[in-house]
């Protein structure tokens, strides 16, 4: 019987012993390519883990890390039995020096269930903005990128110029009988409510279901110029050659309420974003989007407001297709 408890012992320490050397043999390195980007460069964080034949992982990755924004996930991939490579890809939009935090999995050793956790090292990055030298005039980034035209292309140029020319002929013909003849006397009904122009506009947006296709920056680009041809119409500014703060300090001068005007900056800062910074919102953001849109449509249609006395105004026609 002592040598059955003695043996039962025994292959209990054997069993502690070894889980023991298992997390002590498992260890993730994290490093990147280089230690200075400029600011909304994607950075590719490459992660390796050592450990034993037989562990699995399982990464635990939000959509954020400290204050980087999670672009991109790697799969796990096995490098040998006793290596796996993964990695993420992370964008910082602020300038400075920056700490990317570990990142954690959680592994098992089979048939032990047991759940373990291990981490990469922090990484020390230099986000910088681009250098403006003041001396300079304004110019490109980059030069634009010349393309050299097909022989398809030149054939549609060439097709274009002759469908304009023979419009231009039939429109000539067209005018010259319609000089002869009486003029009439037409109705012409009166121009469509901003409030009405932007409702219609949005809802034929919501039914493209464009950011349920993938197309992120398209659907945020439309309804940024629906709501900047609205302020255009609704208040006289000119909010299409407009930038955002530009926009927001002309909406200032109407005494909107507050949250009219927090939302709207919301809306046109987040295209921002997403346009200029490749920045990914989440599919609450894309519905927010669209409800605070008729929001701000809806609360400052001409029927609930004071009459707003227009400076010249830009008349535009709108057309839907």
């Amino acid at each position: 019987m002592g040598n059955v408890v003695k043996a039962i012992g025994f292959a209990l320490l054997i069993a502690t012993a070894r889980q023991i050397c298992v997390c002590q043999s498992v260890n993730a390195r994290a490093w990147v390519d280089s230690t200075e980007y400029l600011i909304g460069d994607w950075i590719t964080v490459h992660i390796q883990l050592s450990h034993p034949e037989g562990l699995t992982f399982r990464p635990i990755v939000a959509d954020t890390i400290g204050h980087f924004q999670v672009i991109q996930r790697r799969p796990l991939e096995s490098a040998s039995e006793t290596e796996t490579k993964t990695g993420l890809v992370v964008a910082l939009y602020d300038s400075g020096r920056a700490i990317l935090p570990p990142v954690a999995f959680l592994y098992a050793f089979p048939p032990d269930t047991t759940a373990r956790s291990v981490s990469t090292n922090p990484l020390i990055l230099t986000v910088r903005t681009i250098a403006v030298d003041t001396t300079q005039d304004i110019k490109d980034v980059k030069p634009p990128l010349s393309i050299p035209l097909t022989f398809a292309e030149i054939a549609l140029y060439v097709g274009i110029v002759l469908l304009l020319a023979a419009a231009a002929v039939l429109g000539y013909r067209y005018w010259k009988k319609r000089r002869l003849k009486k003029p009439e006397v037409r109705y012409v009904p009166p121009p469509l409510p901003a409030h009405v122009v932007a409702m219609h506009r949005l809802a034929i947006l919501k039914e493209k279901k464009l950011w349920q296709q993938g197309l992120i920056k398209e659907y945020y680009s439309e309804v940024t110029e629906i709501l900047r041809y609205y302020v255009e119409l609704r208040f006289h500014l000119r909010a299409l050659e407009q930038t955002t703060d530009e926009i927001l300090e002309g909406l200032n001068m109407f005494h909107l309420a507050p949250e009219v005007i927090a939302e709207m900056e919301k809306i046109l800062r987040r295209a921002d974003l997403v346009k200029f910074a490749k920045f990914q919102p989440g599919i609450p953001e894309h519905e927010e989007t669209m409800t605070v849109a008729y929001e701000i449509v809806h609360k400052t249609k001409a029927t609930t407001l004071a009459a707003v006395a227009p400076s010249e105004p830009r008349v535009k026609e709108y057309v839907e297709t």
